[in-house]
């Protein structure tokens, strides 16, 4: 994710050597994200069908492939292409990568499982924070290539890790031990395509805390575009001192590791805790998120000092960590190791999805309503946003036992007792329905 937002500082300089308007020069941006939005979609599900181990191998030395040839590309169509095909070929190691923990630790009863998820969140919400900041000081010491040259690093040394881990899927274990026949690529495909969109379609959980994660990330994309153009009109700021103003969000993302420890340690102090338990910290960002986004928009102006808007971006970054860790945290307990990476692949393609486009015509929508008018807008969506964690708090349970695919709690109450959950998934009981999906 971090080569999402890197490429920001490029920009000037390809503009400038391949003699393309600043619309036409973001659109990298967007192709790469838009990438996101597909890959994981089948990837996620088919790394349940063929296992995780080849999908992530062959995403990052593809997504490595295709960096490599950007950074040597001598017009700009030769970058655009390379972007999205990039884009495109890396995304499934991002959504498998939640697979693979589910299948080392049975969460959230594994007190490793639960910490080790919120660092690969805490990462992936610090990647396009950080990006914009670390691609500005290397592209000013060493030109724009050099941004794809250190996403290239990145992307090699993950993938030389990545090579010495074992296949983690328990079924795919299995199949190759017992050498079990495999379902034909074609066969698979299809479902396995279609079984994230089956479940945004079925299960009401899934659309609403979606939408929220996809909401809080459309603002971090208008600001890889609004910024420059408010805090180089308004403040003067220099390119690199505008890859600086995304620190603190960056400093608001690592206070959310505390808050949410916080959360963790309350869970395990209840007698038997339940999936809701995981939602304080998406109330706490409902609050955040709009109330940062009005102070970040009615701020950003001449007569203001530039450090009053920019720490609007200690809340905001806060919220949006929240935000995209807590529902899949809420969500992976819903639905289990079987269904997991199906549930993230939605949270995942739609936020790529739409955030992506809004790069192209940001600066357009800031020259027509304003700064502040732009940051009201997003404000207001995340006010209607807001009751979703509470009306989860209330009625959650009673969705769960209605779902065909939620991991199922035993149906006495759920605060008594020691005992584990008996069943992983109304889909691992059903493996004909299952695999009709």
């Amino acid at each position: 994710t971090l080569a999402t937002s890197i490429y920001i500082a490029s920009i000037p300089g390809i503009m400038t050597e391949f003699r393309v308007g600043q619309t036409l020069a973001i659109l990298p941006v967007t192709l790469y994200a838009l990438g996101f939005a597909v890959g994981p979609m089948c990837t996620s599900a088919l790394s349940e069908e063929f296992g995780r181990q080849h999908i992530y191998k062959i995403s990052l030395l593809l997504h490595l492939a295709f960096t490599v040839g950007g950074g040597l590309a001598q017009d700009f169509r030769t970058i655009a292409l390379c972007r999205a095909i990039s884009g495109l070929v890396g995304s499934p190691s991002v959504s498998v990568f939640a697979g693979v923990l589910n299948d080392l630790w049975q969460m959230p009863e594994d007190r490793l499982g639960v910490p080790l998820f919120v660092l690969y969140g805490l990462g992936g919400a610090a990647a396009p924070e950080i990006g914009p900041v670390i691609g500005e000081a290397v592209v000013a010491a060493y030109g724009w290539r050099s941004s794809f040259w250190l996403t290239a690093i990145l992307v090699g040394s993950c993938f030389v890790g990545m090579m010495l881990v074992p296949e983690t899927f328990e079924p795919e274990i299995l199949r190759k031990k017992l050498k079990l026949p495999r379902r034909d690529l074609r066969e698979a495909l299809a479902p396995a395509f279609l079984r994230p969109i089956h479940l945004l379609r079925v299960e009401p959980i899934i659309l609403p805390t979606a939408a929220i994660v996809t909401m809080s990330q459309i603002v971090i994309f208008i600001l890889y575009a609004g910024f420059p153009v408010v805090l180089e009109r308004n403040y003067q700021f220099s390119p690199y001192q505008v890859g600086l103003a995304f620190l603190p969000m960056l400093v608001g993302t690592l206070l959310a590791a505390p808050v949410l420890s916080m959360v963790d340690r309350r869970k395990r102090r209840l007698n038997r805790s339940v999936p809701e338990d995981n939602l304080p910290g998406a109330m706490l960002a409902a609050i955040l998120l709009p109330i940062s986004l009005l102070w970040l928009g009615w701020t950003a102006r001449p007569s203001i000092h530039w450090i009053c808007p920019l720490m609007a971006g200690v809340p905001y970054g806060l919220g949006f960590t929240l935000s995209q860790l807590s529902y899949p945290l809420y969500k992976n307990e819903v639905y289990g190791t079987d269904l997991g990476a199906s549930a993230l692949a939605v949270d995942v393609a739609m936020r790529y999805l739409f955030s992506s486009v809004f790069p192209l015509f940001t600066i357009d929508l800031i020259d027509g309503i304003g700064f502040e008018w732009t940051m009201t807008s997003c404000a207001v969506v995340m006010m209607v946003l807001a009751p979703v964690p509470w009306l989860l708090q209330k009625f959650g349970p009673d969705l769960r036992s209605k779902s065909r695919y939620a991991r199922k709690l035993p149906v006495l109450s759920e605060r008594q007792g020691s005992q584990k959950p008996t069943g992983s998934n109304n889909c691992s009981a059903q493996p004909t329905t299952c695999s009709s999906v």
